[in-house]
């Protein structure tokens, strides 16, 4: 049987304190139950700002439709962090929706930069034009 110092219990006793801590951080980093994701579109001349919350259950998550396109952002949730976030775009035309871009992000996320960068689709027979940038937010 081995026996330990005082000073080496001191020691194991720190080193697991800081793992624990380490581990907890790294939690919170995983997922803030404030992350959302903030979009700002522009269609038809007009800005137009949304925000999408993390759902344990993206096939529920609402299409928004501007002019004759429609915009749908899932941020899908699993377990305790966002697994990814998937944004497609359509242009609607004679009751049908014809998928423009479809683009799925996974993490890691910076919270510091624009997640998709400045977006520009234009419909397949008028020119027009939708353009979308979207970020992650910490909503207080």
């Amino acid at each position: 049987m081995q026996t330990f110092l005082p000073s080496q219990l001191g020691i194991w006793k720190k080193s697991f304190l800081a793992a624990g801590l380490f581990l907890s951080a790294t939690a919170c980093l995983a997922y803030n139950p404030q992350l959302r994701l903030q979009c700002q579109l522009f269609a038809g001349g007009e800005d137009h700002a949304f925000v999408f919350v993390p759902t344990a259950h993206p096939y529920t998550a609402k299409p928004i439709d501007l002019e004759r396109f429609r915009f749908k952002a899932i941020v899908s949730l699993g377990g305790d962090q966002i697994e990814y976030i998937k944004i497609t775009v359509s242009y609607l035309s004679s009751g049908q929706a014809l998928i423009l871009q479809q683009a799925t992000y996974l993490p890691p996320f910076s919270q510091s930069q624009s997640l998709t960068g400045r977006q520009q689709l234009y419909s397949p027979n008028l020119g027009r034009e939708l353009s979308y940038d979207c970020n992650l937010v910490d909503v207080p």
